[in-house]
């Protein structure tokens, strides 16, 4: 999972960059290799240490990640929460929604609202476009012909996070596992009234927790990241609903529209804004 810094949560994943990790859960199992004797010393060069990854959590993480990449198109809206400090040293939970959809393998639009900000992002394959609803301005740039690498340029040129970038990128599952040092199956549980596997997985700087829809359709219902290099230890969290994976999305769900009287300016000047914003936790 990519890892993205508090203020710019990546499925989760980065997503960070994102990347989807185990918090310390009382009275339950640590995972740990287990302890062997020493060997000889030779002139071998070490090996790298195998990650401690429960079978079962690896194998539900796997198909969760393979129903996402297998999926030609699909819609969802996600509620997430993250603690934010503000310059006053205050810190208090930030709330804001997304709605999703995805056509694989080059389109995207998604809509983030909160109380104070509603900005639009598309990719139509040939170009990024990051519309400001509130200040009624755009910015756009051309783009690669993959999610993968559109993923890439938009936080380069924008610097932002493409909302759930975990969940959007061609192998979920890779991008999730590939930094993981350790990971356990914490049980059945319900997320929103559906039964879910909960999975806890542990990175260097960050843990996460991942819970996956049972049955046919395993999809990530809930996912928590803690921020452990940062003071405070800090989550994002993100509730995901209303997937939908059998209405098409036709060319024009992902093609800009200017709106009447919006102003286009230059991407190094929303990008500067965003640095900013990141930088007050707001």
């Amino acid at each position: 999972m990519r890892s993205n810094p508090p203020t710019q949560p990546k499925l989760v994943g980065p997503f960070i960059r994102l990347a989807f990790v185990a918090c310390a859960f009382a009275g339950l199992p640590a995972i740990a290799a287990p302890v062997e004797e020493a060997p000889p010393a030779t002139n071998a060069p070490p090996t790298a240490e195998k990650p401690a990854i429960d079978a079962h959590a690896d194998a539900l993480l796997r198909r969760m990640g393979d129903f996402l990449a297998q999926a030609p198109f699909y819609s969802v809206n996600a509620e997430v929460w993250q603690d934010v400090q503000l310059s006053s040293g205050l810190r208090v939970q930030a709330g804001r929604t997304i709605d999703l959809q995805v056509r694989r393998p080059n389109r995207l639009h998604a809509e983030v609202r909160s109380t104070r900000h509603n900005r639009a992002l598309y990719y139509d394959g040939t170009a990024i476009t990051l519309l400001n609803r509130v200040h009624n301005f755009y910015g756009a740039i051309p783009a690669p012909a993959s999610l993968d690498e559109a993923l890439d340029v938009a936080c380069e040129r924008f610097g932002i996070t493409m909302p759930l970038e975990d969940l959007i990128v061609s192998d979920p599952y890779r991008n999730a596992i590939s930094n993981v040092v350790s990971g356990i199956e914490l049980g059945p549980v319900t997320v929103l009234g559906v039964p879910c596997d909960h999975l806890a997985f542990s990175q260097a700087t960050i843990d996460w927790q991942i819970w996956i829809e049972q049955g046919a359709t395993p999809l990530p219902r809930k996912l928590v990241i803690t921020y452990k290099d940062e003071e405070g230890s800090p989550q994002y969290t993100a509730i995901l609903s209303r997937w939908d994976l059998q209405t098409k999305l036709p060319d024009f769900v992902f093609t800009f529209e200017p709106p009447h009287g919006v102003t286009k300016i230059d991407v190094s000047e929303i990008k500067s804004a965003n640095e900013a914003r990141k930088s007050e936790g707001k």
